[in-house]
């Protein structure tokens, strides 16, 4: 848990030190839209809308892989039943021939 924790701080640290270089003022224009900002904090944004269309990209396998795990979870449970249902009606089958 520390070795997370002193990774946050690095990382943390790098960031700072990133957007105190790189502190200048740039114009970015897409399609109809003009933003000025500073290059840091336009660097970190577009970092942030990377991250999270790629998290969104992953969803869905995600929800499919969670899904299919669940049914075979559920399938795995009734197997179990079964065998265990079998072994008991054998067991009372021994019993009964004795």
């Amino acid at each position: 848990m520390q070795i997370f924790l002193f990774l946050a701080l690095l990382i943390a640290i790098a960031l700072i030190v990133f957007a105190l270089q790189n502190s200048a003022l740039v114009m970015v224009n897409f399609l109809a839209f003009h933003f000025e900002g500073s290059l840091a904090f336009i660097l970190v944004v577009v970092f942030a809308l990377g991250f999270l269309s790629g998290i969104l990209m992953t969803l869905p396998s995600f929800w499919r892989k969670s899904s299919a795990l669940r049914e075979q979870r559920r399938k795995f449970k009734q197997l179990e039943e079964s065998v265990a249902m079998k072994a008991a009606s054998q067991a009372k089958g021994k019993e009964e021939a004795h």
